[in-house]
């Protein structure tokens, strides 16, 4: 069996990224070299929780005061990553992108 996202780090081509949105769904892509990609549903009204949801995180992520709380909060809640995170082939997220 091939490893398709070892064979496109090793000839350093990019990985084509392939998601299914339907109408009302919300998607965030992190991209390991610190890129974000989004869709957000268009509605006019009451947004969905989900597409708050995204909306939030997607502004959290270029800011470090928020990025903090929710860290704060995630770890106060018991969260934690049960493996290190892996190595971005990438290298760590550009700090000039951040806020």
């Amino acid at each position: 069996m091939s490893d398709p996202p070892a064979i496109l780090a090793r000839n350093e081509e990019e990985m084509k990224t392939t998601i299914r949105i339907a109408p009302f769904d919300a998607a965030l892509v992190l991209r390991a070299d610190g890129r974000l990609e989004s869709w957000l549903p268009h509605i006019h009204g009451d947004p969905p929780p989900n597409a708050l949801a995204a909306s939030a995180l997607m502004c959290a992520y270029f800011d470090k005061r928020i990025m903090a709380y929710i860290t704060e909060a995630m770890s106060a809640a018991g969260y934690e990553y049960s493996d290190p995170p892996p190595r971005s082939p990438g290298g760590p997220r550009d700090p000039s992108r951040m806020q």
